[in-house]
């Protein structure tokens, strides 16, 4: 047996798909019930969204990477949308919120962005140097926190972070939405 034949034969674990940039604005609509339609033609189960910012918790026996892959080309082929998709599980998320090194500010105000692979040297210095006004930037791996005290809406941070951070791609909540999410992906798979 292969370790993807194993992989598969494993009970699924409840995970989370960040959908990076969907619903902002005009940006790359997606309604939530397609999203859902979509996880369920991949054989997922105990499927749900949270708001409408691309947050999926469903269950799946695949790796993150491959429900990563495997969900960002169902929604190019299904629904002409090309998206970046980040997995996380809940356990991780939990961990996430819980050691948040900025967390004792406005939850509003400070993000969890979750990338596809490791942040390089380089692109963690890219952000340091992004950091204004007393924002505050954590790399771990391939999770960044991030605080913004005076809001995102005008911080070098908050809109360079993405770019700041390729070839890794990212996509970022907050701390309200990642507590609220950890929460839901918190059960066992169903």
């Amino acid at each position: 047996m292969t370790v993807a034949q194993a992989r598969r034969q494993a009970p699924p674990a409840r995970r989370v798909a960040l959908l990076r940039g969907v619903n902002l604005g005009a940006a790359k609509p997606l309604a939530m019930p397609a999203l859902l339609a979509v996880a369920e033609s991949l054989g997922w189960t105990g499927l749900a969204t949270h708001l409408r910012s691309g947050n999926l918790l469903f269950d799946a026996s695949l790796s993150d990477d491959e429900a990563a892959i495997a969900l960002r080309e169902a929604l190019r082929v299904q629904l002409g949308l090309d998206s970046a998709v980040v997995i996380r599980s809940g356990a991780r998320l939990a961990k996430l919120v819980a050691t948040h090194p900025f967390a004792g500010g406005d939850p509003a105000r400070t993000v969890i962005a979750c990338c596809d692979q490791v942040v390089s040297a380089e692109a963690t210095q890219r952000l340091e140097q992004l950091v204004a006004n007393g924002e505050q930037v954590q790399v771990d791996g391939a999770d960044i926190f991030a605080a913004f005290p005076n809001g995102q809406a005008s911080s070098k941070l908050a809109l360079g972070l993405t770019s700041a951070v390729q070839p890794a791609q990212a996509t970022a909540r907050n701390l309200r939405t990642m507590t609220k999410l950890a929460e839901l992906a918190a059960g066992p798979a169903t």
